[in-house]
């Protein structure tokens, strides 16, 4: 199923801007160290901190990447880390895997396109997540893309087929990337296991 038959075809301003804003990597690399901003299309993007459940999801999925990077010998991070993608977009995506045959772009940041990103929503992101970060990702040639949905308890799974992003259905709890062969979920102990860590209301 391609994209636009999804939830993302509702969204507000689908296709990207125009136009790209000013600010190039010159004037990223002369902000502050850690600072939460992303370089897309020439503009600046500030995000707040992130919500105690988004973090308790990263730190679920950084254990799956982790594990994927000990059977496939890739390399995973998590945010606040810069992947350059060009000279007027640098983004900090929430999480992402880069594998063994492509660990040459790991580099004191990462030059080039991960083989797996993932982003987590929050009411301050969902636009730039469905919308900016996935146009960009699939045109500079992210492989495949993960969008979790705290709220929905969802995660949509894309891959990158010829510069646009595919769905993946859903047959069943666990998901096995058609790409990596040493990612996989399984989804129903996944959300299990957030809904365990968090603060009983």
């Amino acid at each position: 199923m391609s994209i636009g038959t999804h939830q993302y075809e509702s969204l507000p301003g689908f296709s990207p801007p125009s136009t790209i804003g000013p600010q190039r990597a010159a004037d990223y690399w002369k902000l502050p160290e850690g600072e939460p901003v992303e370089l897309i299309q020439g503009r600046l993007i500030v995000s707040p901190s992130p919500s105690f459940l988004h973090q308790t999801i990263s730190l679920l999925f950084s254990e799956i990447r982790l594990n994927a990077a000990r059977n496939g010998g890739g390399w995973a991070a998590a945010a606040p880390i810069d992947v350059v993608l060009s000279d007027d977009t640098i983004l900090q995506p929430d999480l992402f895997y880069v594998s063994k045959s492509r660990r040459e772009i790991v580099k004191p940041r990462v030059e080039g396109a991960p083989d797996l990103v993932i982003e987590i929503l929050s009411e301050s992101n969902t636009r730039c997540d469905r919308v900016d970060k996935l146009n960009l990702y699939a045109k500079f040639g992210v492989a495949e893309y993960w969008i979790a949905d705290p709220k929905e308890r969802q995660v949509d799974f894309l891959i990158n087929n010829g510069g646009r992003f595919e769905i993946q259905p859903q047959h069943d709890d666990r998901y096995q990337s058609p790409r990596l062969p040493e990612v996989e979920i399984d989804l129903a102990a996944f959300w299990q296991e957030v809904d365990r860590r968090l603060p009983k209301k």
